[in-house]
């Protein structure tokens, strides 16, 4: 099972099984967002971390994780939101 305790390494992980994966962090004006670039979108850590968003992120299927996203859904998320460690 892939762990979030290391974006790296996950980043690695998914390249393994041919997912094109990469660690970033994107700046705003309200500070730095860590998360993972997949394809041509951006997960942040803590819409990987929700935990809706488990099963989906344990099979790699981040189009069902980026369906889940509401009308307002933003970078900086849900501060409040319930997560998984």
């Amino acid at each position: 099972m892939i762990r979030l305790d290391d974006l790296g390494q996950v980043a690695e992980e998914l390249r393994k099984r041919g997912i094109d994966a990469t660690h970033d962090f994107l700046y705003g004006p309200h500070g730095c967002v860590e998360g993972l670039d997949v394809d041509d979108n951006f997960f942040p850590l803590w819409e990987l971390k929700l935990a809706e968003n488990l099963e989906a992120f344990v099979r790699a299927d981040f189009a069902a994780i980026a369906r889940r996203r509401g009308p307002e859904w933003s970078l900086e998320g849900l501060r409040r939101a319930r997560t998984v460690s």
